[in-house]
């Protein structure tokens, strides 16, 4: 089925089907968890202007108030404990398989979620901005099989989508910040101290170069930043180093699935020295990684 339609304003989000009977606006961002964060009124800035708690979309009652509330129900539950989510997280990290089906795994419920808010807001945006341009960008991000599987998985209260880097970093400074880009496909969300970065469908290429010892070392190195300087960005700074990374990769994602089944062929290579053919240049990915960070509007010296 396909996610576009010719009556878009009359198209569930969860299912792609016509809505109708009853018709619901679904919050992308959950209603209580934008309450709860105080942040209702805040405006989330892009291609448009909009107000967190206007970034809706049109839904079935059914699904909206059916499966979908209870998926949102099970992420808010993993989100009121974030110690325990961060450690959850950190414990599930080990390890990279070839095949993927729906399961429970804190990992892929949150990768799912993040993955539904990413295609959820650009969903908005098709519907709300008038740019034929953008609306074409918005179109290819959302007419996707990925999106499709997320709203298969929602349904079927499982994790499930494409493979796709999920990071979690943690701070001490206490607010909310949400930032997406188009290339590379990545969505970063900060909730209180948690920290969620994911990069869309990538075929763990970005995990299969910072993983294990290496991740570690950062996380560590972040907590020292702000220990010695409280108003360091962690956030910032991983999110931008993630997308320099992701960017410097010389691979690209590769998948052979069906409705329930995902064979990652990412990692997959011919070549005789694939570590020596895949090395990324560790002095490109600092530049980057700096240049983001000025757009970010954060300098940072000596690194």
């Amino acid at each position: 089925m396909k996610t576009i339609s010719d009556d878009m304003r009359n198209t569930c989000f969860f299912c792609s089907e016509k809505i109708e009977s009853k018709k619901t606006l679904e919050h992308i961002i959950p209603n209580s968890l934008l309450g709860r964060l105080g942040i209702k009124e805040e405006t989330i800035t892009g291609e448009g202007l909009f107000q967190y708690s206007k970034v809706k979309v049109p839904a079935h009652d059914y699904c909206n108030n059916g499966f979908g509330s209870q998926y949102e129900n099970k992420i808010i539950n993993l989100l009121d404990d974030p110690e325990s989510l961060y450690e959850d997280l950190i414990n599930e990290e080990d390890g990279i398989s070839t095949r993927y089906t729906p399961d429970d795994s804190k990992t892929m419920l949150i990768s799912t979620w993040l993955s539904k808010i990413y295609y959820g807001l650009f969903y908005n945006d098709y519907l709300k901005i008038h740019s034929i341009d953008y609306k074409e960008i918005t179109k290819n991000i959302i007419d996707t099989d990925n999106f499709r599987m997320i709203q298969k998985a929602y349904k079927d209260g499982v994790g499930f989508c494409l493979p796709s880097s999920l990071y979690v970093f943690k701070s001490n400074n206490i607010f909310f910040d949400l930032k997406t880009f188009i290339h590379p496909q990545t969505i970063m969300i900060k909730i209180n101290s948690l920290i969620l970065i994911l990069c869309i469908g990538d075929g763990f290429l970005s995990k299969n170069y910072l993983n294990g010892e290496k991740l570690k070392n950062f996380r560590n190195t972040l907590q020292i930043e702000e220990k010695n300087n409280s108003n360091f960005p962690i956030h910032l700074f991983s999110l931008a180093e993630i997308m320099s990374l992701r960017m410097h990769i010389p691979k690209k994602p590769s998948f052979v699935y069906s409705k329930n089944e995902i064979l990652n062929m990412s990692l997959s290579t011919a070549v005789k020295n694939p570590e020596e053919f895949y090395k990324v240049d560790e002095e490109s990915i600092i530049k980057k990684r700096n240049e983001i960070l000025t757009e970010f509007n954060v300098k940072m010296e000596n690194n």
